[in-house]
Formats: structure tokens, sequence, C-alpha cells
């Protein structure tokens, strides 16, 4: 029997050994990052990848990039995107949950009137923080259980958003991973 599958652009074999001892191959892994919420789109990546730290999203970016066909890279928090939005095929899914269980991941800080969070972060301990400080977010998602990167990659539409805007609008600045360089954008 024939077949039309092309193999894989890359392997993650191939990988440097510092990342591809955090790409998981596992099959029950890989088919929990296979589908989006509502499981209505399926894409299976190649590999889920377990970070514990800004500099291993840094380099596994950078080693994409280096290869003759760069492979896609998926963020997933909560996984409660639609449509695809964080799924790939014969990519890498980044399992953004692993940066809070690490002491490398970024801790809920207030300041001020302000709360510096990493993307992993949950809404529901972002509110947490800063109810010890008598503040609330001004605009927050409707499901506390998001992560705060997912739903900022979509402005964080909610039901205050008439009041006081999308999430988005309420960001001081943010910390973006590139894979060249960590930038903050105000």
């Amino acid at each position: 029997m024939a077949s039309n599958s092309h193999p894989h652009p890359w392997s993650p074999l191939q990988a440097p050994k510092h990342l591809a001892k955090k790409l998981s191959l596992d099959p029950k892994t890989l088919s929990l990052a296979s589908s989006d919420f509502g499981h209505i789109n399926y894409e299976t990546p190649l590999a889920v990848f377990e970070p514990t730290s800004e500099t291993d999203i840094i380099d596994l970016i950078k080693y994409s990039n280096s290869l003759p066909k760069p492979f896609t890279i998926a963020p997933r928090g909560q996984g409660h995107s639609t449509h695809g939005q964080g799924l790939t095929h014969d990519g890498v899914v980044l399992n953004m949950n692993r940066l809070s269980d690490s002491r490398n991941g970024s801790e809920i800080v207030v300041y001020d009137e302000y709360v510096d969070v990493g993307a992993e972060q949950l809404w529901i301990d972002v509110l947490g923080a800063t109810l010890k400080h008598g503040l609330t977010p001004l605009s927050w998602t409707d499901y506390m259980y998001l992560s705060v990167g997912g739903t900022l990659s979509n402005a964080g539409i909610n039901g205050t958003a008439f009041r006081f805007g999308p999430q988005i609008s309420n960001v001081l600045e943010l910390h973006v991973v590139t894979g060249i360089y960590v930038s903050n954008f105000t």
C-alpha cells in the first residue's frame, strides 16, 4: 500500500541534549496536546516541550530557527483556545503550565496598583494575590482557571470589558520571549 505521507521535517531525537530531555514523546502527553477546546480541531505534535525557564523557551526557538525548515511552536496553557490556535502539526506544543511548577517560573508580585505575573499563571491565583493587598484586576476573565498568557493573546474579552476594556487594555507592560532576546513592550 502506497503512502502519501511525507517524512517529518525534523525529529525530536535530533535536538540538543538539554532540549531533548524536556521534549515529551509520550503518546498520552501527545494526545492531550492534540485537540483544542471543544475537541473540534485535531493536530498531533511531534513533541510536547516542558520548559522550566524562559531560557528553555529561547533555546527551543533558537534551535527551531537553526534548522533548514524550522518547526512550529504552539504555546499552550490550560488548553481553552479554539479553532486550532494552540495546535501544531509536525511541531512542538509548549506546555506553559510547567513554568509554574518550577522555581524558575515567575511569581505573582504586587507593586502598588500593578501586578507582575507570568504568562503561565492562572487568573484565580492572580486574584488571590491581589486580594491580599486589597486590590483586584480591573478586567478579568469570566472563567478564572485560565492562564494570563492565553487570555491576553486573545485580548481578554470578558463580562467587565464594557466598563474597563478588555484585559489587554489594562496591561502596562508585556514581557515577550522571541528567541532572539526577551523584550519588554510598554
